[in-house]
């Protein structure tokens, strides 16, 4: 899953400086933010010219005047365009595929932690006809919602996910612990979802900590920014009775030479006995790297 960040932490800065900070960040591109209108326009097209690695396209509102110029840039780029919540009434899901598919673009549509109302999008978009120039973008805010619901919307979503931004992550990864944000990275790489992940700040007031983080040269957070073959669960927010599932499936989705980066809040050396008795000889390593009492660690590495 690739792993980006919004432009919005740096707006001043151009296209091609913020992709040298997130270069540096290990992170895989930016969200390019624009006003919609030629100004929008115009800046898509600087950032296109400037080579900076540009994975989504945020548009702050979607005015009806500018989808058409919305709908080439999309197309220009080759990476779709969100919009937030709310911007869009189901009734005009129709009119919007239409003006995307002339285009050639994609507009993924935001929608909040909602069960229903994500079941509702998903259902709007299939009634078009041409689902492929509409999708969903995911707004997660793990710390104002709860992610319980978290594999039912990524059910619901279906392949119509074609974003993730999450509001937290980053400099707030660890303020975002215990709050279920490990197991839905866990639960999207098993429905093999394709990305980008967005990292965004969680509220306006800690937009100078991102800055200062974005221009650290320590870890990225919530993703693979330099590795990609590594893969992080964090299963103390599971049900017990569902942890073993969950860290089996996690680790029967990695690729050769890949590792999975488990945390648990008691010995994992039943995960050791478990992959010992059920996986051919040799075809792992297992390490425990953190011994609690709270907080264990391991890692294991399919060979």
């Amino acid at each position: 899953m690739p792993l980006a960040v919004t432009s919005a932490i740096a707006a001043e800065l151009t296209p091609e400086a913020f992709d040298a900070a997130c270069r540096d960040r290990g992170l895989d591109g930016q969200e390019l933010v624009l006003d919609t209108g030629t100004e929008g326009v115009a800046a898509a097209t600087r950032a296109r010219t400037s080579g900076a690695r540009v994975l989504a396209v945020r548009a702050v509102r979607l005015d009806l005047d500018d989808v058409p110029a919305l709908a080439a840039v999309s197309a220009r780029f080759g990476v779709p365009v969100s919009v937030p919540p709310d911007q869009v009434g189901l009734d005009a899901v129709p009119a919007l595929a239409i003006a995307f598919a002339r285009a050639g673009g994609q507009l993924l549509l935001g929608q909040r932690t909602d069960l229903g109302a994500m079941v509702a999008l998903a259902e709007a978009i299939d009634a078009t006809g041409d689902p492929a120039s509409l999708g969903i973008a995911w707004e997660v805010r793990p710390s104002a919602e709860r992610l319980t619901d978290a594999t039912a919307l990524i059910l619901a979503a279906g392949d119509r996910l074609g974003l993730v931004r999450l509001h937290g992550g980053g400099p707030e990864q660890r303020d975002q612990d215990g709050r279920g944000v490990g197991p839905l990275l866990a639960e999207l790489a098993l429905s093999r979802f394709q990305g980008p992940i967005v990292l965004c700040p969680s509220d306006p007031a800690r937009l100078p900590r991102w800055r200062a983080w974005l221009g650290s040269t320590t870890s990225a957070g919530c993703g693979h920014g330099k590795d990609p073959r590594r893969l992080d669960l964090d299963v103390r927010d599971v049900e017990p009775r569902d942890r073993l599932a969950a860290i089996l499936d996690a680790y029967r989705a990695l690729g050769p030479g890949a590792t999975l980066h488990l945390t648990v809040d008691h010995d994992p050396s039943c995960m050791y006995y478990t992959l010992e008795a059920t996986e051919p000889a040799g075809s792992f390593e297992f390490r425990t790297v953190a011994h609690g009492p709270e907080v264990w660690r391991a890692e294991v590495t399919r060979r």
